[in-house]
């Protein structure tokens, strides 16, 4: 995660019309940056600010019509849910997670 950080800038411009490879990548890359934030708390919103970054440019190809990141998207909100719920929010990322593993099945 803290390669991702530092080359991050430089790897967001290929991601531009990059090839369709790129994608996979990135998810696993925003997901990643979820992870630590989760797990390091002195420095969760360095991470947070890459996986929002990140997080925004795959909505936005969803919204550009590219159906193959559906489920990367609706993991990645269950992510996003995960680490900004309060403690009455539990049932609704359950239900979130649970979409996101009947989306990708």
């Amino acid at each position: 995660a803290h390669l991702a950080i530092e080359k991050g800038d430089q790897q967001f411009l290929m991601m531009k019309g990059g090839a369709f490879i790129a994608l996979p990548v990135w998810f696993h890359r925003c997901l990643c940056m979820y992870a630590m934030a989760r797990t390091n708390k002195t420095k969760k919103t360095k991470y947070m600010a890459q996986a929002k970054r990140i997080h925004k440019e795959l909505t936005n190809s969803l919204k550009n019509k590219n159906p193959n990141v559906l489920h990367y998207v609706s993991l990645l909100n269950a992510e996003k849910a995960a680490l900004t719920y309060k403690k009455n929010q539990e049932d609704g990322v359950r239900k979130m997670y649970n979409d996101a593993i009947g989306m990708s099945a």
